[in-house]
């Protein structure tokens, strides 16, 4: 007859102490996994965040716009720019522009402008123009909608007009109180030393650079053949403000921009080649090479009272007007 085995197993598990040990060191990893998840997640938080900052301080110092508006805009430039938006993957700038009159500097346009840690900067334009066909001057004359002024715009050289207008008269006689914008639009493009001569120097705040190729002229006169007018209006016009009282410095520093952005992997360097190109297109273009077909200038009526029998302009329009007092 077999013995039976009457010994029974002792089970440690089931005892309320080895749980009790058990759900505390359970406790205390869960714990301690939270503490290293919490760390970890900080730490590559503050990561992303220090990089997408580094990412978009270097895109706004690497922002190009404040040059292009020194070359690209009728007697306007970029005024302030002040931050009114950042965050982790953008940044949003408002962007001013304002237009020299004689000594006085107006606000002409603002901009709202986003950029992205990556991709390209979106635009949001908050000026804007009115354009409206008047029969007493028999064209449409466009009004700046942020502060009612007028904008200019220039006649090409190498087009036929059916009507120029020539309003340099009319500006002589305004008010005394005034402070006027006129464009010159002339006959031909002129060289920097053969515009300085005939215009001289006193009132003219910025030269227009003819920046057309034969190809683009063709062009315009199609189009001529379907519109009333191809003109170049003032915001798109390309040239350069006149630096102490000098045509040629104010050139120098014109194609010194030119070159700068052309070599900046930046939004306006395939703008700024292909504007180079046409001052000349074998080589880098040289102060000898800039043509001017206009200038923009400023001054009471009785300032701009001389350039009414300049025989080289073709064509005025009155701009911006502002009182002294």
């Amino acid at each position: 007859m077999s013995e039976k085995n009457t010994t029974d197993e002792i089970d440690f598990t089931s005892k309320s102490s080895f749980q009790n040990v058990m759900n505390k060191a359970k406790r205390k990893q869960t714990v301690k996994y939270f503490i290293i998840t919490t760390i970890t997640t900080i730490f590559l938080l503050a990561v992303i965040y220090i990089g997408s900052q580094q990412i978009l301080e270097k895109r706004r110092s690497d922002d190009d716009s404040g040059n292009y508006s020194l070359i690209h805009g009728a007697n306007t430039h970029q005024g302030s720019a002040s931050p009114s938006d950042s965050n982790l993957f953008s940044y949003t700038q408002e962007i001013t522009y304002v237009k020299q009159i004689g000594d006085r500097e107006i606000l002409w346009n603002t901009d709202s402008v986003t950029t992205p840690l990556f991709g390209k900067r979106w635009i949001n334009k908050n000026g804007s123009e009115t354009k409206i066909f008047s029969e007493r001057e028999k064209r449409y004359v466009n009004f700046n909608q942020l502060n009612g002024e007028r904008e200019i715009e220039f006649y090409f050289p190498q087009l036929t007009y059916s009507y120029l207008p020539n309003e340099i008269t009319a500006a002589t006689e305004l008010g005394n109180n005034k402070i006027v914008e006129v464009a010159l639009s002339f006959k031909k493009p002129l060289t920097l030393h053969e515009a300085s001569k005939i215009l001289g120097t006193d009132n003219v705040n910025w030269l227009w650079v003819d920046t057309s190729t034969d190809a683009q002229v063709k062009e315009y006169k199609k189009e001529a053949l379907k519109r009333h007018a191809i003109t170049q209006g003032g915001g798109y016009a390309y040239g350069f403000e006149v630096l102490d009282s000098d045509f040629e410095i104010g050139g120098q520093y014109f194609l010194n921009i030119i070159k700068k952005l052309s070599l900046e992997d930046g939004n306006y360097q395939n703008k700024v080649k292909k504007l180079a190109n046409s001052i000349n297109e074998e080589s880098s273009p040289k102060v000898s090479d800039i043509r001017i077909s206009g200038a923009v200038v400023t001054g009471t009526p009785k300032e701009l009272e001389r350039f009414t029998n300049i025989d080289i302009i073709r064509a005025s329009l009155i701009g911006a007007t502002v009182d002294i007092y």
